[in-house]
């Protein structure tokens, strides 16, 4: 009896030390070598009594790495129940070290310009698998639920191939990222135990009402999702998914839904077949009846689910989780072709080796490659140097924002206006775009990339916007200062990667930017005998500018640059310096590029996508050129009192662009005449 009440005394005594994490700290800590070097966990082995006092605390520990320096640490979270077969899994908090960027952008933004990247996907079509729950529900076949983006959340495996996005930011230190992990022990007792991340989507994903007033409904959310901050301690990123009639909201284009319905229509006359009825009497229509399993109306149910519908993806997710252009290329590791897309970036990074290598022997490929280090050692050297001039140069001479004059006079009237403008367009086809920077560029012997093309059409719109503003201001007040300068500052974001995420890389921030000097008023053509602005000149005169920054190391070195100050500055200077460090720009213009076809979610296509830029602070204008599946498209977040129309501004920039396209008429029955 003694030995019995022992051996039970024993058994609790052990369960209680594995229970309070003493037990499963052990087998952590004695395969903690084979994890990765910037994770550790810190338990300690304490008694039931002991972890029952500290379960009201924070547990956690910096762990130091071989070189001594603190890195990261994990805090270990018991959860107990009275009941031993309800007992929830075991969980580590694993602590890393966030981005020097992520960590700037926490530090950088203001109560007025928060760093929250925002976009949508708009959905149409029919579902390739309808997930468990949405099977039980028999109207989910069109449209995109919650439970189905959780599927494909987890079916593609994000939690381990994105773990930064089941990540948030310590309450404690803020340069530590912490994520909560279950920890499942070995099948067998020599097995080590695992680590899976918890992946709670219940707190990122939510299903919301779909829009009733078409735009304005989706503009005030992206406003709202722009302007709201995102507590980062809790989570990093949201999606809110919302469903109705296809083209309610907007974020499909008109021309689109018209083009989407065609087809729809086009397929069901191609399938409609009567095989039953009688030649006299074709022209009656036939209902036929499916086998209904008991349901009376399923016929009447089939066609409501048949009718057409969109669903609408608005995401938003703080900049120390990642830049805007990684989170987009990140989710698309949802589509149905990220096998295809991972393998189209595999193979242009083995075209790239391969083009470095020759037949060549050995010492001559040894020479090349030291000479193209030299190279680059000496365009970095003389390019940085040259890039800070530069910089210096368009600080001092553009000493105040043209809109600063807009603002101040808003403000002594009591009509200054807070919020964003939002507005989104579908612009132009990609090849037309293309074709009128090579015949412009042909024309005038310059390099002109699309981005060329649309900084052009933007910095035409941004002096028609103050061309507005003085008109409004002069007979109300009287003002000796002119708004509208001969040249304006353009802020050009730059990702280092080209837009992608490498196949074995998770997301991150490795963005960049540069400052260029654009035309602003132009009173004369190229010859100088005209009354009005040439969009030619223009062009070139912009594509010459952003050539020379695009060629410098100006993104490289503000990447950088934006490291120290996270790293080493106080947090006011920081702000200040990023405030500064646009030389009084008048816009933000950034490109990003997409995919060259329709992707698909679970067999839905995506019919568009939108991408909003958070303003930096000091920059009251941000627009996004974005291509994708042959389909150039601008969206537009400005301060209120900079652009109060926010469609009207983009109907300017599109303006700009149908004169460049005249132009290219024109030049195209020049040459063949004179050919």
């Amino acid at each position: 009896m003694a030995a019995s009440l022992l051996s039970r005394n024993a058994a609790m005594a052990i369960t209680a030390t594995i229970t309070a994490g003493g037990g499963m700290s052990a087998l952590l800590n004695s395969h903690d070598s084979g994890w990765n070097s910037r994770w550790s966990t810190s338990t300690s082995r304490t008694t039931s009594c002991e972890a029952s006092s500290r379960q009201q605390q924070e547990q956690g520990a910096t762990a130091t790495g071989a070189d001594g320096k603190a890195g990261t640490a994990a805090k270990t979270n018991v959860k107990f129940s009275d009941n031993p077969f309800l007992m929830q899994p075991r969980e580590t908090v694993l602590r890393k070290r966030m981005t020097s960027i992520g960590r700037f952008s926490l530090k950088s933004e203001s109560a007025e310009n928060l760093s929250i990247p925002t976009f949508f996907m708009a959905l149409s079509g029919e579902k390739k698998e309808p997930t468990p729950s949405s099977a039980l529900m028999s109207n989910t076949r069109n449209i995109f639920t919650v439970s189905d983006f959780e599927s494909l959340w987890m079916e593609r495996g994000m939690p381990s191939r994105h773990p930064r996005f089941h990540s948030t930011v310590s309450q404690h230190d803020d340069r530590y990222f912490e994520e909560t992990h279950h920890v499942h022990p070995g099948e067998e007792d020599e097995d080590e135990p695992s680590l899976r991340i918890k992946a709670e989507l219940d707190r990122h994903v939510s299903e919301t009402m779909h829009f009733t007033v078409y735009r304005d409904d989706l503009r005030n959310r992206i406003e709202h999702m722009l302007t709201s901050p995102i507590e980062v301690s809790d989570k990093l990123w949201e999606v809110k998914i919302s469903s109705g009639t296809l083209g309610s909201s907007g974020a499909i284009s008109q021309v689109k839904t018209d083009m989407i319905l065609e087809k729809m229509k086009a397929n069901a006359a191609s399938l409609k077949q009567s095989p039953i009825e009688e030649p006299s009497k074709q022209h009656a229509p036939v209902v036929r009846r499916r086998a209904t399993l008991g349901r009376i109306w399923n016929d009447v149910a089939r066609e409501a689910q048949q009718s057409p519908k969109e669903s609408v993806l608005l995401f938003r997710s703080h900049h120390a989780l990642a830049d805007g252009a990684s989170t987009i290329a990140a989710l698309s590791d949802l589509c149905d072709e990220a096998e295809e897309i991972r393998a189209n970036i595999e193979m242009e990074l083995k075209r790239w080796k391969r083009g470095g290598k020759s037949k060549k022997s050995a010492i001559r490929r040894i020479l090349a490659r030291l000479i193209r280090y030299l190279k680059l050692c000496l365009w970095f050297t003389f390019g940085s140097v040259g890039a800070f001039a530069y910089q210096g140069y368009l600080q001092l001479t553009t000493l105040r924002n043209p809109f600063d004059a807009v603002k101040e006079y808003a403000t002594k009237q009591g009509v200054l206006e807070c919020g964003r403008s939002i507005s989104w367009c579908d612009a132009a086809p990609l090849e037309e775009a293309k074709m009128i920077t090579q015949i412009i560029g042909k024309a005038k012997g310059v390099n002109i990339t699309v981005n060329d093309l649309f900084v052009s059409c933007v910095t035409a719109a941004i002096v028609r916007q103050l061309i507005e503003h003085e008109e409004f201001m002069a007979p109300m007040a009287p003002h000796n200062r002119k708004l509208i300068p001969n040249h304006v500052n353009v802020v050009v974001p730059v990702h280092l990667r080209g837009g992608v995420v490498l196949p074995e890389e998770s997301v991150g921030n490795k963005i960049g930017a540069f400052v260029s000097r654009c035309p602003g008023e132009m009173r004369h053509d190229a010859v100088g005998g005209g009354t009005s602005a040439c969009p030619t000149e223009r062009l070139v005169r912009v594509s010459k500018s952003l050539s020379l920054s695009k060629k410098s190391p100006a993104a490289l070195l503000s990447h950088y640059t934006a490291k120290f100050c996270s790293d080493y500055l106080p947090e006011t200077w920081t702000q200040s310096l990023f405030k500064r460090a646009n030389a009084n720009a008048c816009v933000a213009v950034s490109n990003n590029r997409g995919y060259h076809k329709k992707l698909h979610l679970n067999g839905m296509a995506v019919q568009s996508v939108g991408g909003f830029l958070p303003l930096p602070p000091g920059i009251p204008v941000g627009v996004v050129v974005q291509s994708y599946a042959g389909t150039m498209s601008l969206s537009l977040t400005a301060e209120k009192w900079a652009v109060p129309d926010a469609d009207k501004f983009l109907r300017w920039v599109l303006d700009e662009y149908q004169r460049l396209r005249e132009e290219v008429v024109q030049l195209e029955k020049i040459k063949r005449h004179v050919e």
